[in-house]
């Protein structure tokens, strides 16, 4: 009788372990979708997200602080037209005198002017701003300077209105950015929060999964027909599917949500973004979700796991918080450097790729040491959970659980 082939042992072998995966991951998104508190939970995560969209849209639409604009010459009945314009529209405009067009660049690029308005030599008008005019100036400028326009040729001339011809108006900024930029930030910044809150309700639902069955002795049967490190991973693709499909089913919210309220206007750039933010989301879940199963595999009772994922938790919110006050100084070389390093780079590459502060190369590279970063991760997890899973009594601490991973 001819013994089977080795390759054909292999391709078995890793049919088997396929099997073996898919059937772990099945029975953990079967348990985790049909609680009660996970559907709970992610209906009213998308209530808050509804919500929060519709009252940011409400309270976005004007504000009440006061905008400087400039203005060059002796614009008397302009200066009171821009005036009144602002106080008809809600939102209160203080027009100061500017002797030169370079003195009213130099003033709004610095941030002390808001806008300026130039009047040049053959009555044409520029708007100057910094990056871009307000929403209440973009509406009250044009129209001041067409009625006062309109007003002072009917006043020489006395001729219809309809027959004149409209005044010239350019518009300049000192710092040009593109008009999807703050969009594209606010849907790099929600997927990195998404991110943390997969990490750190993922993350504890593999590991106080480990404990259960621990505790409960059933990961002993289990580990009768299947490997630790298929059980491992078994749970950790279960569970990350519940994650991400939450995550998704969150996103997908968000962005009707969005589209709906005017908040997100352009609809390629915002399910692009959504789409390089989920690339980023599975590298940083990889990288948490296999540490933390390890984290449950080196106690027995579920009062010991919180001091045994806390290094997790903290480097988790340090994550965090690398992403919400990163994006005020993206500049700074402690964020740049940042940016570089595994797992930081899961949340502050999707920011600086929807800031456009990056190139390819740099988004090729972070992405090569986040891979080699989930490896390394997989391999040390691998390694405590196969050595841990079966071991009862006393905690084992991270830096005994490292020395038996080498």
């Amino acid at each position: 009788m001819n013994s089977p082939s080795p390759s054909s042992t292999d391709t078995g072998a890793g049919a088997g372990a396929m099997t073996s995966i898919r059937l772990i991951a099945q029975r953990e998104i079967n348990t985790r979708t049909r609680t009660k508190s996970f559907l709970i939970s992610t209906v009213a995560l998308m209530a808050v997200i509804v919500i929060g969209l519709i009252v940011w849209k409400a309270f976005s639409g004007g504000g009440t602080d006061t905008e400087r604009v400039g203005l060059t010459g002796p614009q008397t009945s302009l200066s009171t037209g821009i005036e009144a314009a602002g106080k008809a529209a809600g939102t209160p405009v203080d027009v100061v005198s500017v002797d030169t067009a370079e003195q009213a660049r130099t003033r709004v690029d610095s941030g002390d002017l808001d806008a300026a308005v130039v009047v040049t030599p053959t009555g044409s008008y520029t708007l100057i701003s910094k990056d871009g005019l307000s929403e209440s100036l973009s509406s009250v400028l044009p129209t001041s300077i067409q009625q006062t326009n309109l007003a002072a040729v009917l006043a020489q001339r006395g001729v219809d209105a309809a027959s004149l011809p409209a005044p010239a108006i350019t518009t300049v900024q000192t710092q040009p950015t593109s008009a999807d930029k703050g969009q594209r930030i606010v849907i790099a910044l929600v997927g990195s929060m998404l991110l943390i809150m997969a990490i750190m309700l993922g993350g504890n639902m593999i590991a106080v999964g480990v404990v259960e069955e621990k505790t409960s002795r059933i990961v002993e049967l289990l580990l009768a027909t299947v490997t630790p490190l298929h059980l491992m991973w078994g749970k950790i693709v279960g569970i990350g599917v519940v994650a991400l499909g939450q995550v998704i089913v969150l996103g997908a919210t968000a962005l009707i949500a969005g589209a709906a309220t005017g908040m997100l206007t352009i609809a390629g750039t915002a399910v692009g973004m959504f789409a390089a933010t989920l690339v980023w989301f599975l590298l940083g879940f990889v990288f948490f979700a296999t540490l933390y199963a390890a984290a449950g595999a080196l106690v027995s009772r579920q009062e010991e796991l919180g001091s045994t994922i806390m290094p997790l938790t903290v480097l988790s919110m340090a994550v965090m918080y690398a992403g919400i006050f990163g994006v005020q100084a993206l500049d700074s070389t402690f964020i740049k450097v940042l940016t570089w390093i595994p797992p930081f780079s899961a949340v502050l590459m999707p920011i600086r790729i929807a800031t456009g502060d990056t190139d390819f190369v740099q988004i090729v590279v972070s992405l090569v040491l986040m891979l080699a970063a989930c490896a390394i991760a997989t391999w040390i997890a691998a390694r405590i959970y196969q050595r841990s899973i079966l071991r009862t009594g006393s905690r084992v601490k991270w830096s005994e659980a490292l020395s038996m991973a080498r």
